[in-house]
């Protein structure tokens, strides 16, 4: 069974390769999840001799790009790198525990504003900078050549793909910020991508892209007029209802669903075959909200090696149940892992977590992973040696 942690490189390097290393190997270990490519965050490590608030360079690879790989979109290379490069060097840091590269896709604030052509754009034409749009061919074909790249390294027995479709609306920009109070119906029409990429491939699908477009706008400007701010349950039947009486609208997300499993596949096709590649489903909570990004958990399980699935719920319970939907839709054959947050807001005590593993061990999971191994204080780390012991 795997047991990991999910990693940054500058928590490994602040503590030291070696201990860092040594320590998660010591809690029971047998697998780091690196990230390879990640974006911005204001991040507090409570463990840390220096540095207890840190702001990683937006939008860069922690490993050093081959150019060759990569056509008009080019990946930035962290800084960082030229100190370590833990992805070509890992035999020399590696105390036993296997490799995978955590690589976070379309989630490119840097990229998206050096290629706005290339952004999710809404029903008004906004480009949205944070999300590059999954439809687009140089954006297909700097995500293909970003996993070859990466598998082209002797360590990276596996490559986990977060966010390699449409992100929500809301996803924890700069100052995101707005004095109309929005709601699961509002939030999944500003989600739509009406790109030209996405809107030629919709309308190859058969459907009325630029009619659903329109219908769009009006809906949002009425609502925006309207100063009418449902709560979430109402606002969720009210997504319902527009679901079941606007069939482009189904059909466009459907749609939009067979952009993001394509690409996927021509990844898969483009990659060894000895090297994995697994899924994180979604950045929202519950996992079974993915639809938003274009992930369709059925078609996924048939592409993938294994689901990354991220249990971030608050206590065992919901935990369990929102696993429990995940396996469901996937599946007994599918290799499920589930990755739990030991510490507040999710799990606030050890016998919490521990309940959580047991629950969670009843759903035949492949693996367990913790996020995140900076971020724990320690004895929320020191926690995760119990708990893998449990499985």
């Amino acid at each position: 069974m795997e047991k990991a942690f999910f990693v940054y490189a500058w928590d490994m390097i602040g503590e030291g390769p070696e201990k860092a290393l040594k320590q998660m190997g010591d809690l029971g270990a047998n697998t780091v999840c690196l990230a390879s490519s990640y974006h911005a965050g204001k991040f507090t490590r409570p463990r840390a001799s220096e540095g207890k608030i840190y702001f990683p360079e937006d939008g860069t690879v922690y490993f050093r790009p081959d150019p060759i790989h990569y056509g008009t979109i080019q990946p930035r290379m962290n800084p960082l790198v030229e100190q370590f490069d833990f992805f070509q060097d890992w035999e020399k840091w590696n105390n036993g525990l296997n490799l995978k590269a955590w690589t976070v896709c379309t989630h490119n604030t840097p990229l998206g504003q050096a290629f706005p052509q290339y952004c999710v754009r809404n029903a008004f034409g906004d480009p949205y900078f944070y999300n590059l749009c999954p439809a687009s061919d140089e954006v297909q074909d700097y995500l293909r050549a970003l996993c070859l790249d990466l598998a082209s390294h002797d360590s990276v027995q596996c490559i986990t793909l977060e966010t390699p479709g449409y992100l929500p609306f809301t996803h924890g920009y700069h100052h995101e910020f707005g004095f109309v109070p929005l709601n699961p119906w509002i939030e999944a029409l500003l989600a739509l991508c009406f790109s030209d990429a996405t809107k030629t491939k919709v309308r190859e699908a058969g459907v009325d892209a630029e009619g659903l477009q329109k219908w769009v706008r009006k809906e949002l400007e009425r609502f925006f007029r309207s100063g009418v701010y449902p709560e979430n349950t109402m606002a969720t039947q009210w997504l319902m209802a527009d679901l079941i009486q606007e069939p482009d609208l189904v059909a466009y997300l459907q749609a939009e669903s067979r952009i993001v499993s394509n690409l996927v596949q021509s990844i898969r096709e483009n990659l060894p075959k000895d090297v994995r590649l697994n899924l994180i489903p979604t950045v929202q909570r519950p996992t079974a909200g993915c639809w938003v990004e274009g992930t369709d958990l059925k078609e996924m399980a048939a592409i993938f090696d294994g689901i990354d699935a991220c249990a971030y719920q608050k206590g065992a319970d919901e935990i369990f149940q929102d696993a429990w939907d995940v396996r469901n839709r996937l599946g007994e054959e599918t290799q499920l892992n589930f990755v739990l947050r030991p510490a507040h807001p999710d799990l606030e005590n050890k016998p919490q977590l521990l309940e959580s593993i047991h629950k969670l061990k009843t759903l035949n999971p492949a693996g367990i992973s913790f996020y995140n191994y900076g971020f724990l204080p320690q004895q929320n780390l020191e926690w995760t040696q119990e708990a893998f012991e449990m499985l």
